[in-house]
């Protein structure tokens, strides 16, 4: 009888092991599985940023509606994101937030460095900065620092980098026109396409090289002029690093994970003076698929 009962025993330990093992193993798997899941993710843009309520338009707004863009973000739980770690993500190497939502500047302006970095080191946030290299290149040989107009120096580049808070991509070194030498990054009508490319390659990779000599950091994101996107440009943007890349268009992306080809051209809002914080965000938020996610 007692040698019955033990076998029982260590039948019933035994399979109690199992079924610890297979619940781990399939814990494991959902998680391996829910990291593999495509992330929503909504991403916002800013040009300008000033206190003077004459220039405040469709490409700027106050300081303090930027902080309660933030402060609204926060109480709604999203977590800022930088290109970087989207990038990390899409290449299979890292994680994202529950709710994520990546922050960007287009230009350079020198409000970025004036009134964003402050708010976003207050608020422990982040954001992505897109910069046109030639005006920063002009700026910093000026001691011309008017904030309506002027841009962001080398040395104020290189501290916003550094904060840990800003990531620092390319916006074009000199090609941020609408009409000349050519609109943004387009290919010219009748162009040559090894033309093309030469020129896109050549201007790009200027900036490249000057802003990793400002800041430390090869930039990994790029900017379209206008959201002007040409195909035809794809290879030189490859060929640089510029892994991740933005356009003008207002949708909400769909990033997945171990995908490059999930953050290119990615979609943006862009945030006028004329609309309320709650308004303006709840209008994108309602855009996101409550069943689409981590």
């Amino acid at each position: 009888m007692f040698r019955i009962k033990k076998r029982l025993l260590c039948c019933l330990l035994g399979l109690a092991v199992l079924f610890v093992a297979a619940g781990l193993y399939r814990g494991g798997a959902r998680m391996a599985q829910g990291k593999r899941q495509q992330v929503q993710l909504p991403i916002l843009m800013y040009h300008h940023i000033l206190e003077d309520s004459a220039l405040l338009g469709d490409y700027v707004i106050t300081p303090g509606q930027f902080q309660k863009d933030m402060e609204y973000l926060k109480s709604k739980g999203y977590t800022t994101v930088l290109p970087r770690e989207v990038i990390a993500y899409a290449r299979g190497k890292g994680t994202l937030p529950e709710k994520p939502v990546m922050v960007t500047f287009d230009d350079g302006n020198k409000s970025t460095f004036v009134y964003a970095l402050p708010i976003l080191e207050r608020l422990g946030m982040k954001a992505a900065l897109a910069v046109i290299g030639i005006h920063s290149e002009q700026y910093s040989l000026t001691a011309d620092g008017n904030v309506s107009y002027a841009h962001a120096t080398w040395s104020e580049l290189f501290e916003m980098e550094n904060s840990g808070l800003m990531e620092i991509g390319n916006h074009t070194y000199n090609l941020h026109e609408l009409s000349s030498p050519r609109r943004g990054t387009l290919r010219r009508e009748g162009e040559d396409l090894s033309d093309y490319r030469r020129a896109i390659y050549d201007d790009l990779s200027t900036n490249q090289q000057l802003l990793q000599a400002a800041t430390g950091e090869y930039p990994q994101f790029f900017a379209y002029p206008y959201g002007f996107i040409d195909p035809d440009a794809d290879e030189v943007l490859e060929e640089l690093g510029l892994v991740l890349t933005l356009g003008v268009a207002e949708r909400v992306d769909t990033v997945v994970f171990a995908d490059l080809s999930s953050i290119k051209k990615l979609g943006r809002f862009n945030r006028p003076h004329r609309a309320d914080t709650g308004e303006f965000l709840e209008g994108i938020f309602s855009q996101m698929d409550p069943e689409s996610g981590e």
